[in-house]
């Protein structure tokens, strides 16, 4: 059940108040957030549907991760264990630098989420793709911070437990150069080593098997520092 605006907003004061003495860089994002939705008034925020889906799945990564840092490291192995591996590489790798690192796109995507100009068109597309993969044999992971930061719609992993971010662009046919060049550079910043476009077929649908671009950005790398 989707949390009250009411709700989100005694969470995020509540988790500030846990975090700020010993994870200041979370705090502060945390009062980012509480600050974004301060003088709106409860009837609008419900009416942002993407708005109060991320603060509630970021509340959740905060409790989340927060707890993991606060508790003993056997009962934390534990419970990582219990894990996908990309869950754990979000949980001990991409939040954490999220939380410490400057996002460039943050202010863009908080004016378009609040202005309601981020539809969500392709979710379907996404939880088919998802399921096919775990179909597979394969894990699956996506967030809106993920999605909106990072460039990734989604992360799999398959028997090597490699994660693998995953854009797919509505745009028909080959990416241009400056956005593919935009992708990457994303993939760089946030340092995500394996990175996949998906882009439609000129019939409008995705194909597994039609994967136009892929980039493997450790080769990326190495082929910058050779030239």
């Amino acid at each position: 059940m989707q949390k009250s605006p009411h709700e989100i907003r005694s969470n995020l004061v509540r988790l500030i108040q846990d975090s700020q003495d010993t994870y200041p860089n979370l705090a502060s994002r945390l009062r980012e957030m509480s600050r974004w939705i301060a003088d709106k008034k409860s009837g609008e925020l419900v009416s942002k549907k993407h708005v109060m889906l991320l603060l509630e799945e970021f509340i959740k990564d905060a409790i989340f991760w927060l707890e993991l840092q606060l508790i003993l490291k056997e009962d934390k192995d534990a419970e990582m264990s219990s894990l996908t591996s990309i869950e754990m590489y979000w949980y001990e790798y991409l939040f954490p630098l999220w939380i410490d690192e400057r996002d460039p796109k943050k202010e863009t995507w908080k004016k378009e989420l609040m202005a309601g100009k981020f539809q969500g068109n392709d979710t379907f597309l996404v939880e088919k793709i998802c399921q096919v993969i775990e179909f597979l044999g394969g894990d699956t992971f996506h967030s809106y911070i993920a999605d909106l930061s990072m460039a990734t719609d989604l992360f799999a992993s398959g028997q090597n437990n490699l994660p693998l971010s995953v854009q797919i662009t509505t745009i028909q046919g080959t990416l241009s150069q400056s956005k593919q060049q935009k992708w990457l550079d994303t993939l760089q910043y946030w340092r995500i080593d394996r990175g996949l476009c998906l882009v439609p077929c000129l019939q409008g649908y995705y194909k597994m098997n039609d994967l136009r671009i892929y980039y493997d950005l450790q080769q990326y790398h190495k082929d910058i520092h050779n030239d």
